[in-house]
């Protein structure tokens, strides 16, 4: 392990209130990894969030009564200044903050060097703009964690948000880049 998943597993035993046992460790390679490991630790097993569900209707009171969870993005966000409304409005009623959500590309992002030379492509995540409503939910519920993710969590939905929150704040990608099956080291760039 690096300097920076040695980091970061420290940050998830603070907040989790539970030692990793080296041999552990050295087997959590993804987000998944982690808050699949943590849950049970935690004994939690569920998935339903209360915190989700208020958060939801949260987000969803600001929007057209149309407006449901698998509602694209760029049906609710169609530009930088619906994204910056949103942003301006979700901070000033109760001081959350949406996730960082870059601009969408113009173009394809080209291959790395490495890409061209082994003919392999690492994965990437979808767009923002691609992805729906419910995913700006878990995005938002994930980049706030410390306010809304108080310990004892309810759920393994929760520990999973939490897990992607803190792995996000360590690593510097953004919530909505960081899947479930992120690797820390490769998918990341975390040493």
């Amino acid at each position: 392990m690096g300097l920076d998943t040695v980091e970061l597993a420290h940050r998830f035993e603070r907040y989790f209130g539970i030692e990793i046992p080296d041999a552990v460790a050295e087997k959590l390679y993804t987000v998944g990894d982690v808050a699949a490991w943590f849950g049970p630790q935690l004994g939690l097993t569920g998935q339903h969030s209360a915190v989700r569900a208020a958060l939801a209707a949260q987000l969803l009171a600001e929007l057209p009564p149309s407006t449901t969870e698998a509602t694209p993005l760029r049906e609710v966000l169609p530009n930088a200044q619906a994204l910056a409304a949103h942003r301006h409005a979700l901070r000033n009623r109760s001081g959350l903050v949406l996730p960082s959500l870059a601009a969408p590309p113009a173009t394809p992002a080209a291959l790395s060097l490495w890409e061209r030379l082994t003919g392999r492509q690492l994965p990437r995540p979808p767009h923002w703009h691609t992805q729906t409503l419910a995913e700006l939910i878990d995005w938002t519920l994930a980049a706030n964690y410390e306010q809304l993710l108080v310990p004892p969590l309810a759920s393994q939905y929760e520990v999973m948000q939490a897990v992607i929150g803190i792995t996000s704040h360590s690593s510097g990608v953004p919530v909505e880049d960081i899947r479930p099956q992120s690797r820390f080291v490769d998918d990341l760039g975390m040493d």
